[in-house]
């Protein structure tokens, strides 16, 4: 599991909005991705590596998130 560094949540934002982010670019439900940028909940690889890439399409994963478990 991938968790979001919490303090990146602006960078990934960019002047947008949580809702806008999840249904329009990662396809998934809002209250999932608040879940994600407040640290409260993990994620895929996948997930983590799209979300990342709403910042930059070249954007290193590690630097918004961390992995945790297996």
């Amino acid at each position: 599991m991938y968790w979001f560094k919490e303090i990146e949540k602006a960078k990934i934002l960019q002047g947008r909005t949580i809702k806008y982010l999840a249904e329009n670019k990662l396809f998934i439900s809002r209250e999932y991705l608040t879940q994600i940028l407040n640290g409260k909940r993990g994620c895929s690889y996948t997930l983590a590596n799209n979300i990342a890439r709403c910042i930059r399409q070249n954007s290193n994963l590690e630097d918004y998130f961390y992995k945790k478990g297996d």
